[in-house]
This record gives C-alpha cells, sequence and structure tokens, in this order.
C-alpha cells in the first residue's frame, strides 16, 4: 500500500508538469507531455510489471479517431468558405438590425461550435463580424462577446463537439440520441437566457447604427462573393449536413467520422486537386499527441490506485442530488483554471466509480445526472476566466489584432465569469428534472 501511495504521488506529480506546460507558451508542451508519458509508464511498468500492450489499452482509439477525422472535416468546411458565408447571409437575413443579426449569429455560432471546433469557428467568424462592423461604424466588442459565450453552449449539444465530449462520450459509450434527449432543452434554453441577457445589458447601451449605413453596408455586401468555388461550396454543405444526420442516427461516432472524412477528401480532391497527406499536415497533431500522452499517464494513475483513494469516501451517505452537485461545481472549478481536456480525463474514473454498481465494488448512483453534470461543468466552467477556454483566448487575441476598443481582457474577464456562475446556477437548477429522468 504504501508502495502504491508513492507510485500515486510522483504520477500525480508528473501530471501536474503536464498541465503546467500545456498552460504556458514558454513550454514546448508536446515535448514535455511525451516526455511525461514515458517518464509515467516506465516508473509504473517497472512497479506494476506492465508491457506495451498495457499502456496501448489506456488509450480511447475510438476518442482520437473521432478528434482526427472531425479536424479534416473542419478543414474541409474551412476551405469551402461555408462559414463565412453564414454570417454575410445571416446579416442580409437580419437587413441590418443588429438585435435580429446578434440573435442570428449568437445562433449559428451555438450550431456550428456543436460541430466543428470552437476555435474555427473564430478563427472564421470573428474577423468577418468586425469587418461588418467597421462598414457599419459600429463597435465589435458584443457581439463577438455574445460569439465566445455561446460557443460554449454549443460544446454541450453533441458528443463531438469538443475534444472533452469526445473523449467523455468514448469513455461512457454515449451517443448523440443521448445528448439530443437529456441535453438539448436545456442547451437552447440557456442560449435564449444568455442572448438576451446580452441583449439587455450589453447591446442595448451600444450606439444605434444610422439607417442610411444599414442601406449603404446591405446593398454593398454580396453573401456570394464569399464562395470561391461554388460547386465545392454546395457539394460540401449538402455533405457536411449528412454526416450531421449520420451522427444522429448511427450510434458508432469514430466509425461515422472516418467514413465521413475519407470519402469527403476522395471528392473534394477533384475540387482542391489534395491528397490525404496534404490534409494531414494541417491536423494540430500537437493536440492529438497530447491527448494521447494525457491518456497514458492518466492510466498510469489507475493502476496506482487512483480509484482507491475516493471508495473510502463515504458518497454513500449523500443523496444523488448532493454527490451531482458537488461533481458539477468541483468541475466547473477546476476547469475554470485548468485545460477542459486534463480535467475531463481526471474526473472520468471518478464519476464511473459513483455510477458502478456497489456489487462491483461502486456506489451504485444513477448516471445520468452525473454524466450531466461532468459534461455541463466541464464545457461552461472554462468561462470562468479567459484562460479556462481556447476559444475565449482566440476571440481576445483577434480583437486585440483588430483594435476593437470595446473587448478586452477585464470585459471578457467580467462578463464571462458572470455569465458562467449564471450558467451554473441554472445547471444545478435543471439537475432535480434529470434525476426525475434517471428514476
Amino acid at each position: 500500500m504504501l508502495e502504491d501511495l508513492w507510485l500515486l504521488i510522483v504520477i500525480f506529480v508528473i501530471f501536474i508538469v503536464i498541465l503546467i506546460s500545456y498552460s504556458s507558451k514558454k513550454f514546448d508542451f508536446v515535448t514535455i507531455s511525451l516526455l511525461c508519458c514515458f517518464t509515467a509508464g516506465t516508473i509504473t511498468g517497472v512497479v506494476k510489471g506492465l508491457d506495451i500492450t498495457n499502456f496501448i489499452s489506456f488509450i480511447e482509439f475510438e476518442a482520437i479517431i473521432v478528434i482526427l477525422c472531425m479536424s479534416i472535416i473542419t478543414k474541409i468546411a474551412q476551405d469551402s468558405n461555408i462559414l463565412e458565408f453564414l454570417a454575410v447571409k445571416l446579416f442580409k437575413i437580419s437587413k441590418g438590425n443588429r438585435r435580429i443579426f446578434f440573435y442570428l449569429l449568437c445562433l449559428i455560432t451555438t450550431l456550428l461550435a456543436a460541430i466543428i471546433s470552437d476555435v474555427v469557428v473564430v478563427l472564421i467568424l470573428a474577423p468577418v463580424v468586425i469587418r461588418l462592423c467597421r462598414f457599419l461604424k459600429t463597435r465589435a466588442g458584443t457581439y463577438l462577446l455574445g460569439m465566445t459565450i455561446c460557443i460554449n453552449i454549443g460544446s454541450i449539444i453533441t458528443p463531438f463537439s469538443s475534444g472533452e465530449n469526445i473523449i467523455i462520450s468514448a469513455a461512457f459509450r454515449l451517443d448523440t440520441a443521448y445528448f439530443i434527449i437529456y441535453y438539448w432543452i436545456f442547451s437552447f434554453f440557456l442560449l435564449f437566457i444568455t442572448a438576451f441577457l446580452i441583449d439587455k445589458f450589453q447591446l442595448s447601451k451600444e450606439p444605434q447604427i444610422e439607417d442610411i449605413q444599414k442601406k449603404y453596408v446591405l446593398d454593398l455586401i454580396d453573401a456570394k462573393v464569399m464562395i470561391s468555388n461554388k460547386k465545392m461550396f454546395h457539394f460540401n454543405s449538402i455533405a457536411i449536413i449528412i454526416t450531421i444526420i449520420l451522427f444522429a442516427i448511427l450510434p458508432l461516432l469514430y466509425l461515422t467520422a472516418a467514413f465521413s472524412a475519407f470519402l469527403l477528401v476522395l471528392i473534394n480532391r477533384k475540387f482542391t486537386k489534395k491528397k490525404m497527406s496534404e490534409f494531414l499536415k494541417d491536423i494540430e497533431w500537437e493536440i492529438i499527441f497530447f491527448f494521447i500522452s494525457l491518456y497514458v499517464v492518466v492510466g498510469c494513475l489507475g493502476v496506482a490506485g487512483f480509484e482507491n483513494l475516493f471508495k473510502n469516501i463515504p458518497f454513500q451517505t449523500l443523496n444523488p442530488f448532493l454527490v451531482s452537485l458537488i461533481i458539477l461545481l468541483l468541475v466547473s472549478f477546476v476547469s475554470g483554471v485548468v485545460a477542459n481536456t486534463p480535467t475531463a480525463l481526471v474526473f472520468i474514473p471518478i464519476v464511473n466509480l459513483l455510477i458502478t454498481p456497489v456489487i462491483d465494488g461502486g456506489f451504485g448512483f444513477p448516471s445520468v445526472p452525473l454524466y450531466y453534470a461532468l459534461i455541463i461543468a466541464v464545457n461552461i466552467g472554462g468561462n470562468l476566466i479567459p484562460q479556462g477556454a481556447a476559444c475565449d483566448v482566440m476571440t481576445l487575441k483577434i480583437a486585440q489584432n483588430n483594435n476593437v476598443e470595446n473587448l478586452n481582457f477585464k470585459r471578457l474577464l467580467k462578463v464571462g465569469a458572470t455569465f458562467a456562475i449564471i450558467h451554473i446556477v441554472l445547471s444545478i437548477a435543471y439537475l432535480p428534472l434529470l434525476l426525475l429522468f434517471s428514476g
């Protein structure tokens, strides 16, 4: 037991080193993560007598495949100018009405974040919004603020929306239908409340846009101009919609993602002349290897007895609501100060222990509220501070690079933290309903 405790402390220190390297730009986090991964593996292997097959079994390859393939699909959508077209089209539909445009922007941002990488959504939509606001002679900060807060809401709509959702869904075998049943009503309610509050307390204080400027911009811009290749745009738009439908009806997300990504690459070759090797160059391999390193280190924590630390906690004296509440608050706080993916990986074995039947050594709590607490908290907790979510950091960077005067770190911190608290409170209020669902 003493040997296991020593091993657990060493592996946990290694895990902390990975988190520190990931949270600072001064470090080469990929190299450090891989070094920590092999160090943890070597120590654990020697102490526990493990071999390479054991370490490979720690890696959730289903999640890695989904992340990899969604990166390819996201790149194809990016090359097809689909997102730019949508942003300009929304403005045309709103006829220059800032309130309608803001609500439509929040809606489309949420839906897009449910499908593709949140950072990509910001990278493409934010510059378009800034340009539109400059044409209108108005400030873009509030629109960008609404976008980045709503992106985190979009992350709870599907199991393939973010790296942490993919990892959690792969660990607990959750499909799109599960998310539709348990999260959609709450997600869209959260979206409406968020857009309404930002409109009432932020957007309404902005100066009105002059009618003559609206007319000028509406006459000037054309959504079709954003499309560089019409055939590729139309084909990929339809293909991505079909892919989303397949995600909703097929249970094996990784197979659907792989089939869709590879088929899209083959068909798009006649438009872009790109081979798979070129798409693979655009993938953020550092994130893939970071995830693999985390899987191995967290697996080593498990072997060292990480779950045993929680077996001695008298969770059985608490009711399901209190246990779910503790997980929701704890994960929200941790994901606010630590990257979301490591937070998810650390809490997955804890939640798994809590839902495991008593006869098998667990606590036997209902799974529905605990899955909800983990997924909701790991996604919305990132808004507590800007550094807690990659999309917040990217939004702030784009705003600063484009000299957006009414969005800075202080405003994003204040408004983001306020909405994170509001979202957490509303999430707690929704917990009793999920307990009714779980019987």
